[in-house]
């Protein structure tokens, strides 16, 4: 019989990031900043299976030119969410906060389960309210974090990452958290 020795703590470790998406993640964030975004199909196509992009092609050739172009500037979410409002007549809220985290990832996601778990919805008659309930919102979003994170269950949530996924501590802790918040379902 062969002797076979393996590593149990890598292959969890392994096993748990890759159901967390965190390797392709990874590869998002290491691709980000130096690729093409507007033409580089291998980057939308990983992005769109990590963060569910389900749109058209006309969609999607407008929503990563304008991430390519976002990477000269310095982006927040209501630009994003205007230009993409403008640009297809879509109130693109998750996606804009999607494309604003990979830019800069210290900012939070905004998606359904982050919207559930914090108790939060968006309101509003028209699209203009829409737009402007968005902003808001997100504006909760981040002042969410900026208080969760000074507690003893953020640092205590921090550590737990850190200790379960040595690879990948380089994460922001923003984003450390929202795949705590992404879990709870």
């Amino acid at each position: 019989m062969t002797d076979l020795h393996f590593n149990a703590a890598e292959i969890f470790e392994k096993r748990l990031a890759s159901s967390l998406g965190l390797d392709r993640y990874a590869e998002i964030m290491k691709n980000a900043k130096t690729t093409n975004i507007s033409e580089d199909r291998e980057f939308q196509h990983l992005f769109n299976a990590f963060y569910r992009v389900r749109r058209n092609e006309a969609w999607r050739k407008t929503y990563y030119s304008l991430f390519e172009e976002m990477k000269q500037g310095s982006p927040t979410f209501e630009s994003i969410l205007r230009i993409l409002y403008e640009k297809t007549g879509n109130i693109e809220a998750s996606f804009s906060s999607k494309m604003l985290a990979t830019l800069c990832p210290e900012k939070p996601i905004w998606d359904r389960y982050v919207l559930d778990n914090l108790g939060l919805k968006l309101d509003g008659g028209s699209k203009e309210q829409q737009l402007c309930n968005a902003v808001l919102l997100y504006e909760e979003i981040e002042n969410w974090y900026a208080d969760f994170m000074t507690t003893e269950n953020a640092l205590a949530c921090l550590e737990t990452f850190d200790n379960t996924f040595h690879g990948y501590t380089w994460i922001s802790d923003i984003k450390k958290i929202d795949c705590f918040l992404w879990s709870i379902r």
